[in-house]
């Protein structure tokens, strides 16, 4: 481990810090349910290679801007649902943008601590809370059926999508101000002064409902799915065992159902983490917690093998626009021949 990353050890000697604070200026804690600044990533690996960083940050941009051009076809937004999922790859790629930028310019302190670790945690809840308002949405399509208003899901979304962004940002608008940059060992480092314990209980209790409703809602909402068309089948098909019609149930709505337990798999280690962590005391531990956060932002670059790929609807479309790319690249390799 290198020079730096020993001033990011948990410091027994630090007899200044509160209980399950730590660092030479106690600036790391998952006391408030999420990481308090980036900069424990570089506390937590030796070194983070420019390259890989780059490579992962084009991989996930052609993938979102495959997602975005998905969503951006008429027929792909007949619902509600298809404008959130615009919105979510969007925001997706906004977000992967945040958190290369903080990783490339970890050297630039005062960019990295004052704006972009308020765009990553204002970015990274509004994303969650729009994959979970897919979710209810399709949860009322599943109980309206036929009744399901389609224009009126799509008046709903443009509403909503706004409202969540607005709120997010504005919910964590005093981070900036309560941030600042200390020195330690030629080092400086981002601290998050919640000086009040109001301010401390507030920041838990967001932390902690940002993340956990939109988790619980995408993994509970394909239960209620699946048991109630199948108590709905078992009801129309009487015929039919109560396993065929569960089957048919899980045939039929295996897109939406995959779509839901992707976020929620890489969301999981995060889940366990964030209320079995809360007082990191050896360093393994805070090793396990940031690996965890950063699996919860792989899907913000993998929005296409999320909502387009396993869907029969939005499959076609982007086959028919990678089909188009392909014929106007051989169309421009004939006209140069």
């Amino acid at each position: 481990m290198n020079s730096d990353a020993n001033f990011c050890l948990l410091n027994s000697n630090n007899t200044s810090c509160l209980n399950c604070f730590y660092g030479p200026k106690c600036q790391f804690t998952t006391a408030y349910y999420g990481i308090t600044s980036l900069q424990i990533l570089f506390c937590s690996i030796e070194s983070v290679s420019k390259s890989l960083v780059l490579s992962i940050f084009v991989v996930g941009s052609v993938c979102n801007l495959f997602s975005i051009v998905t969503f951006c076809q008429p027929n792909t937004r007949e619902m509600g649902s298809g404008i959130y999922r615009l919105w979510i790859s969007i925001v997706g790629q906004i977000g992967l943008v945040i958190v290369v930028s903080h990783l490339l310019l970890a050297d630039n302190k005062k960019i990295g601590c004052v704006l972009l670790e308020y765009l990553r945690k204002a970015v990274h809840a509004a994303y969650d809370s729009l994959t979970a308002c897919t979710t209810l949405e399709r949860t009322m399509v599943i109980y309206q059926g036929i009744t399901f208003n389609k224009i009126g899901s799509r008046r709903i979304a443009k509403l909503v999508i706004p409202i969540l962004i607005v709120y997010h940002f504005s919910t964590i608008l005093y981070e900036p101000f309560i941030r600042e940059m200390k020195k330690s060992s030629n080092r400086s480092w981002c601290i998050l002064d919640l000086h009040t314990h109001s301010l401390l209980n507030y920041e838990s209790v967001r932390n902690m409902l940002h993340f956990t409703i939109p988790y619980v809602i995408n993994f509970v909402s394909p239960i209620i799915w699946i048991l109630t068309l199948t108590k709905q089948k078992v009801t129309l098909y009487q015929n039919a065992t109560v396993w065929a019609n569960f089957k048919n149930v899980l045939h039929t709505y295996k897109h939406t159902i995959i779509s839901c337990y992707i976020l929620v798999l890489f969301n999981t280690p995060r889940f366990i983490f964030t209320f079995s962590l809360t007082c990191i005391k050896f360093q393994w531990q805070n090793t396990a917690y940031i690996t965890a956060y950063f699996l919860s932002l792989v899907p913000l670059m993998g929005n296409l093998f999320i909502f387009v790929i396993p869907s029969p609807k939005y499959r076609p479309v982007f086959l028919g626009l990678l089909q188009n790319l392909m014929k106007y690249g051989y169309r421009n390799d004939y006209d140069r021949a």
